[in-house]
């Protein structure tokens, strides 16, 4: 059963590492961009990498902090002028702003969160950090559809 678990720590410390090199790949071809996150995924990485520090194989410590610290990219969102900043391999990198909108709301003990919506459907919910950094508001404001909003100009 040792064995077996070692695998698959592996296998999936092995699919973070690539994962997250296809993000970063495609967070360095933005030239504006803004981070986002929730506190409870992080959270949950956090309590991985603790659970990781009681296990008594030390190669399965290490394993479930490395997988822990792996797993931090895959958490944040990158939102830029030109979308949302995916892992390269998916759609280019890229899922374009004219198919996104979001929304501001009140989320778990009243904190503000930031919905995000592709093609009218909620994707991503509850993001809360970093949503209220400068560069993420103007770029939201600037470039993102607000959900359920219609300027009655263009009508």
């Amino acid at each position: 059963m040792s064995t077996f678990f070692t695998v698959v720590l592996i296998i999936l410390c092995a699919a973070a590492l690539v994962y997250d090199i296809c993000c970063f790949i495609s967070w360095s071809r933005a030239k504006e961009k803004s981070f986002i996150s929730n506190i409870l995924a992080l959270a949950g990485i956090i309590v991985l990498a603790v659970c990781g520090l009681f296990l008594k194989n030390t190669a399965h410590s290490v394993l479930m902090i490395l997988l822990a610290v792996l797993l931090i990219p895959c958490d944040i969102t990158c939102l830029s002028p030109e979308g949302i900043r995916t892992a390269i391999f998916a759609n280019k990198g890229i899922s374009p702003v004219k198919n996104l909108s979001y929304e501001y709301g009140k989320g778990l003990f009243g904190m503000e969160k930031l919905d995000l919506f592709i093609n009218d459907k909620k994707f991503a919910k509850g993001f809360n950090l970093g949503i209220k950094k400068m560069k993420t508001v103007k770029m939201l404001a600037d470039w993102y559809g607000k959900h359920g909003y219609e300027n009655p100009l263009t009508k």
